[in-house]
C-alpha cells in the first residue's frame, strides 16, 4: 500500500510540476502611468521569472474593493528546465485619489494550456502606489492653482488663502479612498474651514473656479 501511495505522489509530482516545489517568482511591479492621477487609466506591470521553458499564460483575472485589488496568475510550464521571463499587464481602470495596494498571487503547472495550477501558490507580493486628483486644467497659463492651504498639517481647521482674488468657486475635499467629506462655496480670498470632525489622515481639496480646476494635499492631525 505504501508502495502504491508513494508511485501516485511521483506522479503528480511529474503531472504539476508545482505540486513539489515552487516554480515561479515575482521579481518586480510597475505602474503605467508611473504617477497614476484620477483621469488615468492604471496598468500594473508584473515582471516574472520562471524555471521551466513555456511559462505561456494560462489564466489571470483580478478583483478590486476600495484601494485594495488582489490579482492572481496561472502560467503553464514547459519540461525543459530554462529560466523563462515573462511579464503580466494587468488593467485596473481609473481610481480614485489616494493610496492603493496591488496584491498577486502566481500559481503554475505542468503541460499546455490551459494547465491546473499546484497544490499551493507559487508566490506572492505587493506594490503600493498613490493616485493624486486629477486636475483637468486646459489652459496652461490658468491661475486656478495659485492659492494655499495652510496650517498643513491641521489639526482643527484649514485657511484657503488665494491671495487678494474674491472667487466664486466650488471646495471639495475627499479622502484617501476617494470619499467626497466636505464640500461648499467659497467666496472670499480667505475662507476657514472646519476639519476637527475628519479623522487623521491625508486628504485631497480641489477647488473648481472660472479659471480651471486646482487640486492640493494637506494632513489631518490630532
Amino acid at each position: 500500500m505504501k508502495k502504491i501511495l508513494l508511485l501516485l505522489l511521483i506522479i503528480n509530482c511529474q503531472l504539476s510540476i508545482n505540486n513539489c516545489s515552487a516554480q515561479s517568482t515575482i521579481l518586480s511591479f510597475s505602474t503605467l502611468p508611473a504617477s497614476p492621477t484620477t483621469n488615468d487609466v492604471v496598468k500594473v506591470v508584473a515582471s516574472l521569472s520562471f524555471t521551466s521553458g513555456g511559462c505561456e499564460l494560462s489564466d489571470q483575472g483580478h478583483t478590486t474593493n476600495a484601494s485594495r485589488t488582489e490579482a492572481y496568475a496561472l502560467h503553464c510550464l514547459g519540461m525543459l528546465t530554462v529560466i523563462c521571463p515573462n511579464t503580466d499587464t494587468f488593467l485596473l481602470g481609473t481610481l480614485p485619489a489616494g493610496d492603493h495596494t496591488f496584491v498577486l498571487s502566481l500559481s503554475s503547472g505542468g503541460g499546455p494550456a490551459p494547465c491546473t495550477p499546484g497544490i499551493v501558490i507559487d508566490d506572492t507580493d505587493s506594490i503600493t502606489f498613490t493616485v493624486d486628483p486629477g486636475v483637468g486644467i486646459h489652459n496652461p497659463d490658468t491661475k486656478a492653482a495659485d492659492f494655499s492651504v495652510y496650517p498643513n498639517p491641521a489639526a482643527s481647521s484649514i485657511v484657503i488663502d488665494c491671495g487678494m482674488r474674491i472667487l466664486n468657486c466650488e471646495l471639495k475635499i475627499t479622502n484617501a479612498i476617494g470619499q467626497v467629506v466636505h464640500q461648499s462655496a467659497i467666496n472670499n480670498p480667505q475662507s476657514a474651514i472646519d476639519v476637527s470632525s475628519l479623522s487623521p489622515g491625508l486628504y485631497y481639496l480641489t477647488l473648481q473656479t472660472g479659471e480651471g480646476v486646482a487640486a492640493k494635499k494637506f494632513e489631518v492631525i490630532r
